[in-house]
């Protein structure tokens, strides 16, 4: 479960950061965080009840900062998109 909680923190500050997210590393945690939690799962004798809550907890948190930044990134294209049309159509009247 600590490994499981230094991938959570992890995440959760590449998602928070004001620079651009690294789409390959966020996958790669991602991925890191799917094998873990499988591992977990195999073994349900071993899990603790409260850390298991608090690991789903922080899983629902995770896809909310996930969603998140999809919008942002979403926003971003559109704004960028909009410029560069805009710049298009004024070059061509240029």
């Amino acid at each position: 479960m600590q490994q499981l909680d230094q991938l959570d923190q992890q995440l959760a500050s590449l998602l928070t950061s004001s620079a651009e997210v690294d789409a390959e590393q966020l996958q790669q945690l991602l991925q890191q965080r799917e094998t873990l939690l499988q591992t977990l799962m195999a073994q349900p004798e071993q899990l603790d009840q409260q850390q298991w809550q608090a690991a789903v907890e922080r899983t629902s948190l995770l896809l909310e900062q996930i969603r998140q930044h999809r919008e942002r990134s979403a926003s971003e294209l559109q704004r960028l998109q909009h410029g560069q049309r805009s710049m298009q159509i004024y070059n061509k009247f240029r």
